[in-house]
């Protein structure tokens, strides 16, 4: 049975991830935080800051033949931008040299749609072509525009290693406590006064599916993956169960102030979403994996729970303060 290390593995979606691939490959989880309390990962669990040497024992060790990258810390993490640009960035080129070395066959990289940036000019479908414009207007999501720049450049530097990127829309479900379902479970959602933009969402077991996919797979490259269609963000908003609050744009920061003050991080860069379309085609992972979401958006919206008390950001333990590498 193949060997798969997932990083990032105490997190929510990892959780979803490793439920879908147990029984299919020998897994592995490796996270800088310890693993949550009353949770079980299927198979050896270890924590590991990416760049400690720990790692480089680990790879030698077990000898894995496939890494699923889980592991991106997310600005809710609200950690100092140069701790988490070392872990996003620094720390997946640790990750990826490793997988050289230790002649890792296929890396599948998790990145993200944000990427693309939210801006009023924006064509319908974005493609995997086109320029990753987010950290142009927030600077703060530069992390996560290199984190991508890193496996990009990666695979094109070494076709031995089958690299697959992938660029997610908004994971949704009701297992996994990102930012965007948090906010889709709140009962009143504000929204930008004049504004109404088309989203694309995918199911949490849908992305998990996909992640299998292209660990079977065959292919190498970048790929944008979405759920089925498009729905206007109001209408997101209702089917998910809650109302949408015109907010006017001025007042938007306060908003944001007022959602960390109920225990809801929402990052700035996100407020452009709420504005522009960023709409992607999924053609390429379609063709080349044969994907096909079985979970409708209508589905996946309507199947979110209202929580009344939520529980840290993306579901997952907190990071320690001081997230520096130690050998």
């Amino acid at each position: 049975m193949k060997k798969v290390l997932i990083t990032g593995a105490a997190g929510g979606l990892a959780a979803i991830v490793a439920d879908t691939l147990k029984g299919k490959f020998d897994l592995y989880g490796v996270d800088p935080r310890p693993f949550p309390t009353g949770r079980e990962f299927p198979g050896k669990f270890f924590q590991a800051d990416y760049r400690q040497r720990k790692m480089a024992d680990l790879f030698r060790v077990h000898g894995f033949d496939a890494i699923v990258h889980l592991g991106r810390v997310p600005i809710a993490a609200r950690l100092r931008k140069t701790q988490r640009f070392n872990l996003n960035v620094l720390g997946t080129r640790s990750l990826l040299d490793l997988a050289l070395k230790n002649k890792v066959k296929s890396v599948i990289v998790l990145s993200t749609f944000h990427v693309y940036g939210a801006h009023q000019h924006n064509h319908l479908y974005i493609s995997e072509e086109d320029p990753l414009l987010a950290s142009q207007t927030f600077p703060e999501i530069v992390d996560a525009v290199e984190l991508d720049n890193v496996s990009v450049t990666f695979s094109l530097r070494n076709p031995q290693v089958r690299t697959v990127i992938l660029r997610p829309t908004n994971i949704i479900g009701d297992r996994i406590k990102n930012q965007i379902s948090m906010f889709l479970r709140g009962k009143m959602c504000p929204v930008l006064l004049g504004y109404d933009p088309m989203w694309q969402f995918i199911h949490e077991d849908d992305m998990a599916n996909s992640i299998l996919l292209a660990l079977e797979g065959k292919k190498s490259g970048i790929y944008n993956v979405s759920g089925e269609g498009v729905i206007a963000f109001s209408h997101a908003i209702r089917l998910a169960g809650g109302s949408p609050v015109p907010v006017p744009s001025f007042l938007s920061g306060a908003v944001i102030r007022g959602l960390k003050f109920a225990g809801q991080y929402f990052p700035r860069h996100l407020v452009d979403f709420f504005k522009y379309p960023v709409v992607v085609s999924d053609k390429n992972f379609r063709k080349d994996f044969g994907y096909e979401p079985h979970i409708s958006t209508a589905d996946a919206l309507r199947g979110l729970k209202i929580e009344t008390a939520p529980e840290s950001i993306e579901g997952r333990p907190e990071l320690p303060t001081e997230a520096n590498s130690k050998d």
